[in-house]
């Protein structure tokens, strides 16, 4: 098989994959560059959300995708190295494998609720666009280290936070017990419509943890530990390091409860 046979067949295969083999479209001009600022739950409707904010940050934008989609985004934006390759690592091999690069990625769209976007692919002297669902792409991307736009349009049209200042704040995440938590910030707290914003929020639960069994979901808020008030993540992982068990308090869809989470067995 030519190489020309073998990248037109490992390009068909990216647009199954991602969604419909396109040929060369011009690229929207009015472009808003964005990069992966986390991802987060939503705590109403238990779904993950990634979050894109703009350079330099003044603006966030949400984006609800899948469990599996925003555990690939979250692999790679942690370094996680799987044992095999998951589907986005295997599209990124085999674009190495063909010496194709991704340009951009570029969410085009929003209709009815729901994001497109494109991937445009330059391989052998031939720029290609690829239909794709957002989280696809924001993985791909990821893998890559491609830039990612949003349309004006898009930006003008869909939910987003406004962010005081210029610089960016980092997501901070911290894994315990089972969990992975992060700081459940003031633009998040109102975008969830949790006031006031103290609190951490719960982003995972892992299968089969002692968390999972206590009864831990994900989209929890934890606003205290043994009765002691948690504020954000620094207190939080404070108030962990506390030997024998935990009371935690908990804040899930404006119900207040108590749950016991027993010290692990060494």
């Amino acid at each position: 098989m030519t190489r020309g046979v073998w990248s037109t067949c490992v390009l068909a295969i990216i647009g199954v994959g991602c969604a419909v083999f396109l040929g060369a479209q011009p690229v929207p001009t009015n472009l808003i560059e964005v990069r992966v600022r986390g991802i987060t739950v939503d705590p109403q409707a238990g779904s993950p959300v990634v979050l894109l904010e703009t350079l330099p940050g003044q603006r966030v934008m949400p984006i609800w995708v899948g469990m599996f989609e925003a555990r690939a985004i979250a692999m790679e934006m942690e370094k996680v190295v799987p044992p095999r390759p998951m589907t986005h690592d295997l599209i990124k091999n085999l674009l190495d494998g063909m010496q194709a690069q991704v340009a951009n990625i570029v969410i085009t769209d929003l209709k009815e609720n729901t994001f497109y976007a494109r991937i445009a692919v330059s391989t052998g002297g031939r720029d290609l666009e690829i239909d794709a669902r957002p989280s696809d792409a924001i993985a791909l991307a990821l893998r890559v280290k491609a830039p990612m736009y949003v349309t004006q349009t898009v930006f003008d049209h869909a939910p987003a936070v406004d962010l005081p200042g210029t610089e960016a704040a980092p997501v901070t995440v911290l894994k315990r017990y089972g969990l992975t938590l992060q700081d459940l910030t003031a633009s998040l707290a109102a975008h969830f419509h949790r006031d006031p914003p103290d609190g951490v929020l719960v982003s995972d639960v892992e299968a089969g943890s002692g968390a999972e069994r206590a009864g831990m979901r994900r989209g929890d808020v934890i606003v205290a530990v043994n009765q002691d008030k948690v504020t954000n993540l620094h207190t939080l992982e404070s108030l962990l390091a506390q030997a024998g068990d935990l009371s935690l308090q908990i804040i899930r869809a404006d119900q207040r409860f108590s749950i016991l989470l027993r010290q692990p067995i060494p």
